[in-house]
């Protein structure tokens, strides 16, 4: 650790316009800042350290608006996973992170957003187990992309007036598959739209004294922290009212795929060549088709996300409350046996509608994650499978907090879908990329590459093989905390 002054004077300035070491020190009390001596390099826009907050013991994390956009490369979101594994063996009481990020640096590719995916099960993990954590969006870049999802995973969320907060940037969403206008997306993803939704807890002014005793106040009275069934618990909940907050949006039936899915071969079946038998319940909803049933002689949830054919839309509110759903329903089965939780992730992303981002999609994701972070809290396996593409927030909340993640060869893995991408780049006048790599799953190392389908029933097997071995730890589960 490297001390700091942090004798300063907050008056009338606003905190939007400080550059992460300095906000640093005006939120932590004076002479406590002690910055993390971590490797991030000169250019890193992350900021990590620990202090005090009205006496309270607290580690802090902020990124820089001012610095590359703010965006989180492969050191940066090194520098929050060494930070966020400090609350294991430091005497902490809360975490407090300050979001300001355009999201994951794209040109960092797989690497990028696979490592700042770990910081988000971390930071999921804690908010279920402890310390809490605690979250502030600021301007002037707010929070989007993966940090979006990371944020909503928070025990408490405050959003400073004006600042924007959603995984989508305002101008490249969509209302009815054509490009929404500004200031619909605006709209949506302002502070002003998230606290009228409790997607966050609170709304403070953009000035210094404002959110210092923002924070100090909750730090003073920290939030209680869900442990994992009641997480569960709480994911269902909440997905499930957004779900019907966008059904009163949409009255009619919304994004159906009963008809494609008429004659489709049962994928869990197929990959295991028969050793598959589904027994109920069985739940189809949107993109996502699951269904619990025997796996050999054990139990096991398999969930098959985006496998109608011909469809570009990605997961959504409605494919969320479906997951949570049902692995809440995996985790309350009474035996003593841990049902292995299987997902098949075959979509193309997140869905980029200005409705779902309005009632929280970023939110609604983070359910999901939390969910089946809570089920390896509760014992558990999890294991995903990545087929064709797996982009951005799909990866973030359906692959990486998951036990082992096997990808078919020549799956590709980005910081954003395709479609996203190509509006991404025409709107900062960016040239188009030729792909570095033809499969870029290669990249990432936590990713196991399975040939091909033939192979996949052994490689999935062999995973689940060792996952449930009695001497098999796993640095999520509460045993091993």
């Amino acid at each position: 650790m490297t001390r700091e002054s942090a004798e300063v004077d907050d008056r009338d300035e606003r905190f939007s316009r400080l550059s992460a070491e300095e906000r640093a020190s005006r939120l932590l009390d004076p002479g406590s800042v002690a910055r993390l001596d971590v490797q991030g390099g000169a250019e890193s826009t992350v900021w990590v350290g620990a202090g005090s907050i009205r006496g309270r013991r607290v580690l802090l994390a902020l990124t820089d608006g001012r610095r590359r956009g703010g965006t989180i490369g492969v050191g940066d979101a090194t520098m929050l996973g060494q930070w966020a594994a400090a609350a294991t063996h430091r005497d902490i009481e809360a975490l407090v992170v300050c979001w300001d990020t355009g999201g994951v640096r794209v040109e960092e590719g797989p690497l990028a957003l696979a490592t700042a995916s770990a910081v988000g099960v971390a930071l999921g993990r804690l908010a279920i187990h402890g310390p809490p954590v605690l979250t502030l969006i600021s301007g002037g870049r707010g929070c989007f992309g993966a940090p979006s999802v990371i944020a909503a995973l928070s025990n408490w969320v405050a959003v400073i007036r004006g600042a924007h907060w959603g995984l989508t940037g305002p101008r490249l969403l969509e209302a009815g598959r054509v490009p929404a206008t500004e200031a619909l997306g605006l709209n949506a993803t302002s502070a002003e739209n998230r606290r009228q939704l409790r997607h966050a807890d609170a709304l403070v002014e953009d000035d210094v004294a404002a959110v210092r005793a923002a924070i100090a106040s909750r730090v003073e009275r920290l939030p209680r922290v869900p442990r994992a069934a009641r997480a569960l618990d709480l994911s269902v909940m909440r997905t499930q009212e957004r779900l019907l907050q966008l059904d009163g949006l949409r009255k009619e039936s919304r994004r159906s795929v009963t008809a494609s899915r008429r004659g489709q071969r049962d994928l869990l079946r197929y990959s295991f060549h028969g050793q598959w038998r589904p027994t109920g319940p069985r739940l189809e909803r949107g993109l996502v088709s699951a269904a619990w049933g025997r796996l050999g002689d054990r139990s096991a949830l398999g969930i098959i996300v985006g496998a109608a054919r011909g469809r570009e839309m990605g997961i959504g509110i409605e494919e969320a409350a479906a997951i949570s759903e049902m692995v809440r329903f995996a985790t309350q089965r009474p035996t003593k046996e841990r049902a292995p939780i299987l997902i098949f992730v075959f979509c193309q992303g997140h869905a980029v509608d200005v409705d779902e981002e309005r009632l929280g999609l970023h939110a609604s994701l983070a359910e999901c994650l939390r969910s089946l972070v809570a089920a390896r809290l509760l014992g558990h396996p999890v294991v995903s499978v990545l087929g064709g593409g797996a982009y951005g927030a799909a990866y973030l909340a359906l692959a990486a907090p998951s036990h082992r993640i096997l990808a078919i060869r020549g799956t590709t893995v980005a910081p954003m879908a395709p479609k996203v991408l190509a509006a991404f780049r025409k709107l900062k006048g960016l040239r188009e990329e030729r792909d570095s790599a033809h499969d870029l799953a290669e990249l990432v190392p936590e990713i196991t590459i399975v040939n091909s389908i033939v192979r996949l029933p052994r490689a999935l097997q062999d995973a689940l093989r060792e996952l449930t071995a009695p001497e098999a730890p796993d640095p999520l589960s509460l045993r091993s905390a």
